[in-house]
């Protein structure tokens, strides 16, 4: 009937109107917001660790030297975890906008390759790297072992004694502790924690010997005389502790440390990487945070996108072959 063919051609053209309005209203949701109009709110960057460890730490000093670049808030966000997977795969999850960052450190290239994870480091696109610092053994100042000599020798015949505390297991301080063991050939009780800063805190309460860590994370203690570097695993000694002799000097051929940046999840928009590692950089070189640097006795290492990348990925390379020698 006539009435119904009208009916039916109102209602036809109603569907029409309301799937353009949805069409439009989605597209305007899911449309990345391009990088003149980035950013209209806060980022995030998550830290997959507790608070108080030396990545923490950084990038707190830099989220705060950033923020006038950027023209928004930086906040950090801790989300501690299966020695950095937990909170390494929810930042993988997030949504490819620019709002949420992770930041990207060693254990990204060495996860993968200890225990089954969720992502490797090709689930994200490099913004920038920030920091390279030497890792390190210390222990408390009252400490019966004085030199690294002592340490071993004392290792060597009691093994499994002495207690490592480390930021989670498979994580980069705790391979590195475990690449050393098998360097100086002596065997330690490895400790995982949440994070650097609580297995400090259990290093300066007595409950563990000795701490592998790289340098924000206890060296304020050693520098008040509470703490000592036992093992030094640089290539050259600390321009802040000069007489504090590389394990290398005293006998044993070994070097390792850790590079700490920032991600993106995959698919970000080019044009919003450029923005955050134009502001990042910027804020690498504020004075306020080349000092804060400084007192962590961390070296500022830039890199930007298309080197990080190079670099993660031959890391992922050497950990892969590194990971495989340990567990033989």
């Amino acid at each position: 009937m006539p009435g119904d063919r009208t009916a039916r051609r109102r209602f036809a053209m109603r569907s029409r109107i309301c799937a353009a309005v949805f069409l439009t209203l989605f597209l305007a949701v899911a449309m990345p917001v391009p990088a003149a109009e980035f950013p209209t709110k806060e980022v995030q960057i998550i830290v997959p660790y507790a608070a108080g460890g030396a990545t923490d730490l950084v990038f707190r000093a830099l989220a705060a030297a950033t923020s006038k670049y950027l023209g928004k808030a930086v906040v950090v966000v801790n989300k501690p975890g299966g020695a950095g997977a937990v909170g390494v795969t929810e930042a993988m999850q997030a949504r490819p906008d620019g709002y949420t960052l992770v930041t990207a450190i060693t254990p990204l290239t060495i996860l993968p390759h200890q225990t089954k994870t969720a992502f490797t480091y090709k689930d994200f696109d490099p913004i920038i790297n920030v920091v390279q610092d030497p890792a390190m053994f210390q222990v408390r100042a009252d400490s019966p072992w004085k030199t690294l000599r002592e340490f071993l020798d004392y290792a060597r015949k009691n093994p499994g004694m002495i207690t490592v505390g480390n930021s989670g297991a498979g994580g980069g301080v705790h391979l590195i502790a475990l690449a050393f063991e098998k360097a100086a050939g002596v065997q330690f009780n490895h400790i995982p924690f949440a994070g650097g800063g609580p297995s400090v805190t259990a290093l300066l309460g007595g409950h563990i010997n000795a701490v592998s860590v790289s340098p924000p994370e206890g060296i304020a203690h050693v520098k008040a005389g509470k703490l000592r570097i036992i093992a030094l695993f640089s290539e050259q000694r600390m321009a802040d502790f000069p007489d504090v002799p590389t394990v290398r000097e005293q006998g044993v051929n070994f070097t390792m440390g850790q590079w700490r940046g920032l991600a993106a999840p995959k698919g970000t928009p080019p044009d919003v990487i450029q923005k955050l590692h134009d502001a990042f950089k910027q804020g690498m070189a504020d004075p306020v945070f080349v000092k804060n640097a400084a007192d962590m006795s961390v070296t500022l290492a830039y890199l930007g996108p298309a080197d990080f990348g190079k670099l993660m990925a031959a890391d992922h390379e050497r950990y892969a072959k590194l990971v495989a020698e340990i567990k033989k």
